[in-house]
């Protein structure tokens, strides 16, 4: 899917996890102790699963976002070659 077809919520989904990563790995440097391993493994592990999780749509009913993404360039390349107007436009 090329980037003009992307949801903006995908998008914003993988700025959130950029940041947090970020900020995570900058405070982890900070605190380098005890404290920083028990948050590491009872907040941002979970969180990196539940992420993944989401993304994937691995163990949720339904679909996660990256069948999402392909069922929607699916339909977009159908839409495509009925009406002759190229993914862009639409």
């Amino acid at each position: 899917m090329n980037m003009t077809n992307t949801p903006d919520f995908v998008l914003q989904i993988q700025e959130v996890e950029r940041n947090l990563n970020a900020k995570w790995q900058s405070v982890q440097e900070a605190w380098c102790d005890q404290v920083a391993e028990r948050y590491n493994t009872g907040v941002m592990e979970p969180y990196a699963k539940n992420f993944n999780q989401y993304i994937s749509g691995e163990g949720i009913s339904g679909y996660g976002v990256a069948e999402l993404l392909q069922q929607m360039q699916k339909h977009l390349q159908e839409m495509s070659s009925l009406t002759g107007y190229t993914e862009e436009v639409m």
